[in-house]
């Protein structure tokens, strides 16, 4: 009988990895080896083969690719992209450890982001959240000080063999643990991953498909600290909100949960601290969590896109409004088109369930219409009002 780490090994099982994840592989970026989705998809099976022959023999996975992201409060993120084939090994554990996950403990009442589907997503603990402060009108809400960063590797790999009881996988997951960045897009990567904190055999690297289950792992103590002690709260990964019918109570929890964390080497901000990101909103007060905003309505809590995350969102799309920079994303006038149209779409799912939410569609609409006629004007001048509709479609812009 095989054990966990033969089954995932099989190119049975990679390639039915490959078939569940083909539509976010296609997605997405190429890693340190520069072999993008096309190029990987390109004699399929003989690719597979290699790579389950390269599991077997012990893989050692390629380096991280160091992705910058502007943050929205300034400073970067860097997102750590993995090869193509080696997201396809972490996929594939994924995939044989999630129906498993309820019973270790990861798939709790207090994590989202974990677990695949609508109820688990960042939709979920946003409605989750919205609906607990129909019952406890105070909102305590953290987020982990550079929580990837900070993640002890050690504490990890003991959480790990406490939490999975497969030991078939224990080594690859420390091997992907253990996968440090070797390259970057911008010309001073090594700087700028410097200057962010990120250090080598420290943390957790943000980007692999398997950092929220690394999350998941490091911070299941907590949850089941918060569940033991009673209090509503969600986690959506590093992000925390918790809910209590007085401001005493929402006060006496934050050295408790300080402290707790600090046990596993993690800080939150101060809680009276004018620049923390720990904040306690009062019943009448709109609360943030996850890019929405928790307010009082004369109709009881409601979830709004603030306008402070829809001003962030037509900003980076005014940024987008030249055919040079749309051409740095790769898209040409043919595929601007489509391009916006799923851009739109996107925001449209990601923030669904918002009181607002018509009316933010449509801003985010005008916005790419704007968008759409600033890149027309750059290349057609005022002509650009004489194109007809059948013109518009055959560019690829209606």
């Amino acid at each position: 009988m095989k054990n966990a780490f033969e089954t995932i090994s099989s190119q049975a099982a990679l390639k039915a990895a490959w078939t569940a994840k083909r539509t976010q592989l296609a997605s997405s970026c190429f890693g340190v080896d520069r072999v993008g989705f096309d190029a990987f998809k390109h004699g399929l099976p003989s690719r597979l083969k290699q790579l389950s022959e390269r599991l077997r023999a012990g893989l050692k996975p390629h380096g991280l690719l160091a992705i910058s992201k502007p943050k929205d409060n300034g400073g970067v993120r860097i997102i750590c992209v993995p090869t193509l084939s080696d997201r396809l090994v972490q996929f594939g554990i994924l995939e044989h450890l999630r129906p498993r996950l309820a019973r270790l403990g990861l798939d709790n009442t207090v994590s989202f982001g974990l677990v695949p589907g609508r109820a688990r997503s960042v939709i979920g603990a946003r409605q989750f959240a919205c609906g607990t402060r129909a019952e406890r009108g105070w909102v305590y809400k953290t987020d982990i000080q550079k929580f990837f960063d900070n993640v002890d590797r050690n504490l990890l790999r003991a959480s790990i063999r406490g939490s999975v009881p497969i030991r078939s996988l224990w080594t690859i997951l420390d091997t992907f643990l253990d996968t440090e960045i070797s390259d970057g897009f911008d010309r001073d990567w090594r700087k700028i991953v410097a200057n962010a904190g990120i250090q080598n055999g420290i943390g957790v690297r943000q980007g692999m498909p398997l950092s929220p289950f690394y999350a998941g792992v490091y911070l299941r103590d907590f949850d089941k600290w918060l569940i033991k002690n009673g209090i509503p709260a969600a986690r959506y990964v590093d992000d925390i909100v918790a809910f209590f019918k007085t401001e005493a109570e929402a006060r006496m929890f934050h050295p408790l949960i300080a402290a707790k964390l600090e046990s596993i080497g993690l800080k939150i901000g101060d809680l009276d601290d004018p620049t923390s990101k720990t904040k306690l909103y009062a019943p009448n007060e709109a609360a943030d969590f996850l890019g929405m905003e928790i307010r009082e309505t004369p109709q009881g809590y409601r979830l709004f896109v603030s306008d402070k995350t829809i001003s962030a969102i037509e900003a980076k799309l005014t940024k987008l409004a030249s055919a040079e920079a749309m051409f740095e994303k790769g898209i040409v006038l043919t595929t601007l088109g489509s391009y916006l149209s799923a851009l739109s779409s996107g925001y449209k799912y990601a923030y669904d369930g918002a009181h607002n939410h018509d009316a933010f569609v449509n801003r985010i609409l005008g916005c790419c219409d704007d968008l759409k006629r600033a890149i027309l004007l750059e290349l057609f001048g005022d002509r650009v009002d004489d194109l007809s509709s059948s013109q518009r479609r055959f560019v690829g812009i209606d």
